[in-house]
């Protein structure tokens, strides 16, 4: 019995032992595995804090980003809306010609000089080329935000006779404000829109295209019909007048037709030793183009001047034989303290085809006759006559914006006195327009 308890209180005694012994060993574990996840919560906390400073950096990179993206768009704006208002234009262009009648250099021989023509010159063969011509514009549009507020400026190489010595001669510069210009532009006397289509640079006999300062002002009636006037400056040079001249011009614009019809009223002035010599010069026109169909129309440009041959291509003359130097728009008696005014009828004819998108062609006439009955020309028997002026040209566009043309004039001065000189030459032209 001694033997059966000892043996149950060591048992009990063993299993006691190994009782404690589990306990620790399982405190033991809670307790590492309650370290280590102190250690992943940390380290978890620790991750958490890394990736709220990243997000934050992150933003704040974003943030800096847009910041510099909106800038940017703001100066592309700007930029945009620069180059929205702006628009370049121009025109690169080499002519040439080659002259069988030994026509004056004195401008160039790359534009027709009918008007001065040498009599006593052996007839010989000479070119000339230049790139004079080529001219470079701005047009701005919505000035201070105002749609009906423009600009233009536009200036070509055209300096010293069309030598080609590098100055930019003014063409355009003007300001428009809704139905008002200031500044200088085409001459309200101009018929450039209805004339036909010339390889000349300086367009055909008898076709107008001067360009003067002036203040304009219009009325766009209808779609159809609109009239400007204008006062123009058209001194310059030996001319004077003490105000400018008054101009004015219809326009007719329907389908097939266009009609224009212009006309002036200008002092003109010389001024003697002791007193200015007055006058009024005057003037009328009238054109028009009617297209047939898609291929086919005819062009027609006639005017009546007294006093001015400044308008119309071709018609100066230089000084008179008593000295004065006012282009052939008059002449001075001193006596009579008078001028003896210029008179002339022009009239040209043309008609152009095209054959295809790349081929079209012209052929014109033009006569222009000085009245031999006036007192100007009793008193300038050296002035010309009659002009005249027979002309075919083809042109060529491989490409867009791209003409190539050659054009063959025929032609012949006449003056008072009975003298006679003809015009035999062959202008050509490349030019890009952009």
């Amino acid at each position: 019995m001694k033997k059966l308890l000892f043996a149950g209180a060591c048992s009990l005694t063993a299993m006691s032992t190994f009782a404690m012994d589990s306990t620790e060993q399982r405190i033991l574990l809670l307790e590492q595995q309650l370290n280590a996840l102190k250690t992943e919560l940390q380290q978890q906390k620790q991750a958490q804090t890394e990736l709220q400073h990243s997000q934050v950096a992150v933003q704040h990179d974003l943030h800096t980003q847009q910041q510099q993206l909106e800038a940017q768009q703001n100066s592309t704006k700007k930029l945009i809306d620069l180059g929205d208002n702006v628009d370049v234009y121009g025109v690169l262009r080499f002519d040439g010609a080659v002259d069988f009648k030994s026509s004056p250099n004195g401008r160039g021989r790359t534009i027709n000089q009918i008007n001065r023509a040498p009599f006593d010159e052996p007839d010989s063969t000479r070119s000339d080329f230049t790139a004079a011509a080529t001219r470079i514009g701005i047009n701005i549009k919505d000035l201070a935000g105002n749609p009906n507020v423009k600009a233009k400026i536009e200036a070509d190489f055209w300096s010293n006779g069309g030598r080609g010595d590098g100055n930019f001669r003014i063409r355009h510069a003007y300001l428009n404000a809704y139905n008002w210009t200031f500044g200088q532009t085409t001459s309200l006397m101009s018929n450039i829109e209805v004339a036909t289509d010339a390889v000349d640079y300086s367009l055909l006999l008898g076709n107008a295209v001067v360009r003067h300062p002036q203040v304009q002002y219009g009325w766009k009636l209808n779609p159809e019909n609109s009239v400007n006037v204008a006062l123009e400056y058209m001194g310059g040079g030996d001319r004077s007048s003490a105000l400018p001249a008054l101009t004015a011009k219809y326009s007719y614009k329907n389908g097939p037709a266009h009609i224009i019809a212009n006309g002036f009223v200008n002092e003109k002035q010389a001024q003697g030793a002791t007193e200015d010599i007055e006058d009024i010069g005057w003037g009328v026109g009238l054109g028009g183009r009617y297209r047939f169909d898609s291929q086919n129309s005819i062009q027609a440009q006639y005017y009546h001047m007294v006093g001015d041959q400044r308008i119309v291509s071709f018609l100066t003359q230089g000084a008179t034989s008593d000295g004065e130097a006012w282009g052939g728009d008059f002449s001075v008696d001193p006596l009579k303290k008078e001028l003896l005014l210029n008179r002339f009828d022009s009239l040209t004819l043309g008609y152009s085809h095209i054959f295809s998108p790349q081929w079209r062609a012209n052929i014109a006439a033009s006569v222009v006759n000085f009245d031999d009955d006036s007192d100007f020309a009793k008193a300038n028997p050296e002035s010309n006559k009659r002009l005249s002026d027979y002309v075919i040209n083809g042109i060529y566009s491989p490409w867009k914006n791209v003409d190539l043309g050659a054009e063959y004039h025929h032609g012949k001065r006449e003056t008072f006195d009975g003298r006679e000189a003809d015009v035999s030459r062959i202008n050509m032209t490349a030019k890009y327009s952009f």
